[in-house]
């Protein structure tokens, strides 16, 4: 059964970081509101994908969840006429999987500094884990997002040429 509530609250959560990261580029408001929205939709999207439709690896789920960005950020940013790497980039930076790159290092450390051989064997066992989910997940969101604008990068390209021609016949 789906629980809606923790789908609203990883919703809350993903707006909240996606705000949050597009703000420091200091865009104007409504491309603030759109990455929000947008990372929501992703996060909550790859949360969906893992915790009821059974997706076991994080990195297909996360590429899934990147790519409807893409496509949704194209289609957004058509409408409202900004880049749509300005409004999509930012709301996949709260999938970018933070906990498995700093565990990575920690067992890395640990690694090094263990002098038991089966301590050792272990942590490098986890560290590799770690480290390769990090990589997949990261890839995931690159490709996810890029192969959507790349695909139509005609459409990428025109999405801010009415602004450019409106301008300069004021």
């Amino acid at each position: 059964m789906i629980d809606y509530y923790s789908i609203l609250w990883d919703m809350f959560f993903a707006a909240l970081t996606g705000f949050g990261f597009a703000y420091v580029c200091n865009p104007p408001f409504k491309t603030l509101i759109l990455s929000a929205i947008l990372a929501a939709i992703a996060h909550s999207l790859r949360f969906t994908l893992m915790a009821y439709f059974g997706f076991q690896t994080l990195a297909i789920a996360t590429f899934i969840a990147s790519f409807s960005i893409g496509c949704l950020g194209l289609f957004l940013a058509k409408i409202f006429k900004t880049p749509a790497e300005i409004i999509a980039f930012p709301a996949l930076i709260p999938m970018i999987p933070g906990i498995y790159a700093y565990k990575s290092i920690l067992y890395l450390i640990s690694f090094i500094r263990s002098e038991n051989i089966s301590e050792k064997t272990n942590f490098l066992i986890l560290f590799f884990d770690h480290f390769f989910t990090t990589l997949s997940v990261t890839l995931a969101l690159a490709v996810g997002v890029s192969v959507t604008l790349l695909l139509f990068f005609e459409q990428s390209f025109m999405m801010t040429r009415s602004i450019k021609k409106n301008k300069n016949h004021d």
